[in-house]
C-alpha cells in the first residue's frame, strides 16, 4: 500500500509541470521558429566572425517596414560626449520604428527572426532604427559599441530592405577583415561587437560607402544587449495552421520527394 503511494505521488510529481499549465496556462515566450522565412540561408565569411544570412526578409516585409518608417525619418546624428549632434561623419536620415513610445508588433517577426541568430530574446534588443540613404549618402568608418554610446551592444543584425545596382554603391564595408557586402533586398549580415566581459572586436570597424547614380538604400539595424531592454509585447504566440498535402506541381528541395499514394504498401499503411 505504502509502496502504490509513493508511487502515485512520484507520478504527480513528474507531471506538476503539466497538471499546472492545464489548469493555469502560462504565458508561452514567442516562438522564434514560427516566423523564419522560407529559403533562409546562413554563410559565414571565413573565419572573420561575420555571418551572411540571404533571404532573412520577404519583400512584403521590407515594404512593410520602409512604410513604418518613412513619416518619422529624421536627419541622422551621431553621439559626441554622450550627446547627439550632426556630423559630417555621417549623411542619411533614421527613423526609430521600435522603442520607447513605439512597440508596432507587426515587427516581431523580424525581430524574432534576428533575434534567433543571436541566440538572446527579442526583449534584450535596443530601439529598432530605420535608416535611408539617398543619393549621396554614407556613414564613415564607425563601430557599434564604445562608451560614446554609453552602450554595451553584444551583436549587430544589419538587413538589407531594397537592392541596389552595382554602379549605385551604398555597400557596407569592413576595412581591417577585407569585406564588402552589397546591398540586396532581403540581405543581412550579423556581427558580434563585444564580448560578455566588455572587451570589444576594433576588427569589426564598419563603413556605409556612399550612395550614387541616383540610388537609395534602406536598412533596418536591430543591436542586442546582455541585459533585458524591454519588457514582452503582449501577444499571443501564434499558432501553426493545418498542414495540407504538397501539390504535385511544386518545387521540392533538394533531400525531399513526393509520396504517391501509388507507392503505399498496403501491409504498411493502412
Amino acid at each position: 500500500m505504502i509502496t502504490k503511494f509513493t508511487d502515485f505521488l512520484r507520478g504527480v510529481y513528474r507531471r506538476r509541470y503539466y497538471v499546472l499549465q492545464r489548469l493555469l496556462p502560462a504565458k508561452l515566450p514567442e516562438f522564434n521558429l514560427a516566423y523564419l522565412p522560407d529559403g533562409l540561408a546562413i554563410r559565414k565569411l571565413g573565419e572573420t566572425g561575420v555571418s551572411l544570412v540571404e533571404n532573412f526578409c520577404t519583400a512584403e516585409e521590407a515594404e512593410n517596414i520602409r512604410k513604418l518608417a518613412e513619416p518619422h525619418l529624421a536627419p541622422a546624428r551621431i553621439f559626441r560626449d554622450g550627446k547627439a549632434m550632426d556630423h559630417s561623419r555621417r549623411q542619411c536620415h533614421t527613423a526609430t520604428i521600435f522603442g520607447a513610445g513605439r512597440s508596432n508588433p507587426e515587427l516581431l517577426p523580424i525581430a524574432c527572426r534576428a533575434a534567433a541568430l543571436t541566440g538572446l530574446p527579442y526583449t534584450h534588443m535596443e530601439g529598432v532604427v530605420v535608416t535611408r540613404y539617398s543619393e549621396g549618402g554614407y556613414y564613415r568608418e564607425h563601430l557599434d559599441y564604445g562608451d560614446y554610446l554609453a552602450v554595451n551592444r553584444l551583436y549587430t543584425v544589419l538587413v538589407y530592405l531594397n537592392d541596389l545596382a552595382p554602379e549605385q554603391g551604398g555597400t557596407t564595408v569592413f576595412p581591417d577583415l577585407n569585406i564588402e557586402v552589397a546591398p540586396r533586398l532581403g540581405r543581412a549580415v550579423c556581427w558580434t561587437n563585444t564580448n560578455p566581459d566588455g572587451t570589444g572586436h576594433e576588427e569589426t570597424r564598419h563603413a556605409a560607402m556612399p550612395v550614387k547614380a541616383g540610388g537609395e538604400k534602406w536598412v533596418i539595424q536591430f543591436w542586442f544587449h546582455s541585459y533585458k531592454m524591454f519588457s514582452d509585447i503582449k501577444t499571443k504566440p501564434p499558432q501553426a495552421v493545418p498542414g495540407k498535402p504538397i501539390d504535385t506541381d511544386a518545387e521540392m528541395p533538394s533531400g525531399a520527394s513526393f509520396f504517391m499514394k501509388a507507392r503505399k504498401q498496403e501491409d504498411f499503411f493502412e
